[in-house]
């Protein structure tokens, strides 16, 4: 049984199935139709979401509805808040000044800035840039290593000299 609220959350199935049940409680075959998934996968995710306390559960019938509860992800949000109010600022990108005249952060005056032809912004040409670095950097070394000479491993009993 998983009971670590975020380890249930990382699911995409199961992120599914909870922003489903935002609009109110559905039946499973409900569920399975929103979702475009398996019957038996979809059951098999509302267990999870259960075990873990994020869904109620009621019998009507022959049906089973599912309900959302908000309670257990009041954990999640706490260590979202405290990630908020304790994240360093945000790094500036090499190149633009740290504000723009007018108050524009850097980051923001970043992603204007149009690069070339095809309207890259200035990461996404640092980025291309490095890429191609990288690949010519792997293509040198692979031409060095090719072209050292081939060690020969000394023969038992002979000295070296």
């Amino acid at each position: 049984m998983v009971t670590d609220i975020f380890a249930v959350i990382a699911d995409q199935t199961r992120r599914d199935i909870l922003q489903e049940l935002r609009a109110g409680d559905k039946a499973v075959g409900e569920l399975v139709d929103a979702l475009d998934a398996s019957q038996p996968t979809v059951s098999k995710h509302l267990r999870v979401l259960r075990d873990a306390g994020l869904v109620t559960t009621r019998a009507q019938g022959q049906k089973r509805f599912y309900g959302l509860r908000l309670e257990p992800l009041a954990e999640v949000g706490g260590w979202l808040t405290s990630l908020r109010t304790t994240a360093p600022p945000a790094v500036e990108v090499a190149g633009a000044p740290a504000a723009v005249a007018g108050g524009v952060p850097a980051a923001a005056y970043a992603a204007s800035v149009p690069g070339g032809d095809d309207g890259e912004t200035r990461p996404q040409q640092l980025q291309r840039t490095v890429e191609r670095t990288v690949e010519r950097a792997a293509k040198g070394a692979a031409e060095i290593i090719a072209n050292l000479p081939k060690w020969r491993r000394r023969e038992p009993g002979r000295q070296q000299g």
